[in-house]
């Protein structure tokens, strides 16, 4: 009996024993950052100065975020001995009116920044007064002074840290973290600066915070295209993909913007925040590749069939001039000599052998009519037309990439980068992988494996028809010295006309180089450029001809 009233209290003892261990494993471990947050909450003044969100880099871990770095100036209002005296002192180094820094530090009773944007030395200056309750701080800014790529990167509302459009939208669940980093002063019971600690950087993580998204975009070429942007279109897009891999190496839209000043560009009538690249309009004659390509695969024409192009082309009574119809009609001509000329009456001719049907559906076996894989922010599906209402008229002006077809400059790279890649069509893709904090990687996006859309053969056919464009057709502006080019020209019209009642287009130039082995495909559209030949042809050969002269 002794015994067992003896086993039963040690078995009492082991019970409180394992439940007390038990407790302080789930407190020191489940909720022991928490708790720690709690008992230091009411000895920290803290005031946010960084976000916390992860960093978008390019392939090569190059940071397109948080590249900046900025000093402002922190006031702890409950560490400021003599108001009068500090703000005599702020308005001295800053210029503000000392009587206006007296009532904001009156006002507040948590920390504030007085002022940001101030320079290295000015914060040195600050810093080395030793004026309690104030503390010059470096901050990173978000988005850099003029940084590349902002409309893939895109931009967060500040307010709660949420991504708004860009990858930082698509990827805001990967990049926000929950505790920003903290500009804080440690003090005591009577809320005084504890002497050894005063102000301190700090960061509560809670989780595993914030990762970091890595791009296939490189920053070298990404810069190439941007400088020549800047020198030669007012609106536009270009876009640079690896043609075997779709991966998306530079894509840039203007008119730009900076992410630190959004509501400066919510009402400007040309729309800067809106990404080009991914937005469609009326693809005008570089659509001839894809009636080429749908022509060729259906056997119904070859590469040297003769056409007959006088200038232009009757369709049920109606009149199809060529681009070119003042300086009169090509006469006898080839399939590659239309397409190097660009003939509107012998694409015409095609589309009509092709029909509707059969053109629309081919179409959309090249990307068009929907949104590629990209699946970008804002990305816009384009528009094929219904089969059933193509009508003779109809279909002459989409086979010449007029009437109600729109495409975007990111399905137009994708289509010359299958015919590039010798048929087979790839997915165009611009986010790499997932990386925590410290650079592990979580997540590896998968590359298409591609599906064959064209054959080979049809793919080099087509190939050969574009190198015709760049070598004597009206591409010429386009071709790469010392490595070769070939390509597509395009003048879309808008239906539109200026003051001098001349109709506005657009320019388009969609083209490869080099010549003999494809590695980057490269389509530019100027806005109302009005020519593709005279302008968005040389845009592409500056562009290209950096990219391979530099790598």
């Amino acid at each position: 009996m002794e015994r067992l009233r003896i086993g039963k209290l040690l078995l009492f003892f082991l019970l409180i024993s394992t439940l007390l261990i038990g407790r302080l494993f789930y407190l020191q471990i489940f909720t022991g950052q928490r708790l720690a947050v709690l008992g230091l909450s009411s000895r920290v003044q803290e005031i946010p100065v960084e976000v916390a969100r992860g960093e978008i880099v390019d392939r090569n871990g190059v940071p397109l975020t948080n590249t900046t770095q900025r000093f402002s100036i922190v006031v702890f209002p409950a560490q400021v001995q003599d108001m009068n005296t500090t703000a005599g002192s702020l308005a001295d180094i800053t210029g503000q009116d000392p009587q206006r820094i007296a009532a904001r530090i009156s006002e507040h009773g948590s920390p504030f920044k007085l002022k940001t944007d101030i320079d290295l030395l000015t914060a040195k200056k600050i810093n080395g007064l030793n004026i309690p309750g104030v503390v010059a701080v470096t901050e990173k800014l978000r988005y850099g002074y003029s940084s590349l790529a902002a409309h893939i990167t895109g931009y967060i509302n500040t307010a709660d840290n949420k991504g708004v459009s860009g990858i930082e939208a698509m990827y805001d669940d990967v990049l926000r973290g929950n505790q920003p980093e903290y500009a804080a002063a440690l003090v005591d019971a009577g809320q005084q600066i504890i002497p050894g600690l005063g102000y301190k950087r700090m960061r509560f993580l809670n989780g595993s915070g914030p990762n970091n998204v890595v791009l296939t975009l490189d920053t070298h070429i990404q810069k190439i295209v941007e400088e020549s942007m800047d020198r030669h279109m007012k609106m536009g897009a270009v876009i640079v993909l690896r043609s075997s891999t779709g991966e998306v190496l530079a894509m840039a839209s203007r008119p730009n913007f900076d992410a630190n000043y959004i509501d400066e560009y919510l009402s400007h009538d040309s729309a800067p925040l809106l990404n080009r690249a991914v937005s469609a309009f009326q693809p005008g004659s570089v659509f001839k590749l894809a009636v080429a390509a749908a022509a060729l695969e259906n056997e119904l024409v070859r590469p040297n069939e003769i056409f007959y192009d006088p200038g232009y082309i009757d369709v049920n009574k109606l009149r199809f001039n060529g681009w070119d119809f003042d300086r009169g009609g090509r006469g006898r001509l080839t399939f590659t000599e239309a397409m190097a000329y660009s003939s509107n009456p012998v694409f015409i001719e095609v589309g009509l052998r092709l029909g509707g049907e059969r053109l629309v559906s081919f179409a959309q076996k090249l990307g068009f009519g929907h949104r590629t894989k990209l699946d970008f922010d804002g990305e816009a599906e384009g528009n094929l037309p219904s089969p059933e209402n193509l009508y003779p008229g109809e279909l002459a002006n989409f086979a010449i990439g007029q009437g109600t077809l729109e495409a975007s400059p990111i399905q137009m790279a994708s289509l010359v980068a299958t015919i590039a890649n010798n048929g087979v069509k790839v997915d165009p893709y611009l986010v790499g992988k997932i990386t925590n904090s410290a650079g592990v990687v979580i997540h590896n996006d998968h590359v298409s494996q591609g599906t064959r859309v064209l054959s080979k053969q049809t793919a080099k056919e087509i190939r050969e028809m574009m190198t015709a464009v760049t070598h004597y057709g009206t591409g010429q502006a386009a071709y790469v010295e010392n490595y070769g080019s070939a390509g597509k020209t395009g003048s879309a019209e808008t239906g539109r006309q200026n003051s001098r009642g001349q109709g506005i287009n657009h320019a388009w130039f969609a083209g490869y180089a080099p010549l003999n082995n494809p590695q980057y495909v490269m389509v530019v559209l100027v806005e109302e450029g009005m020519s593709g030949g005279d302008v968005a042809a040389p845009i592409f050969r500056e562009i290209m001809t950096a990219i391979l002269s530099q790598s």
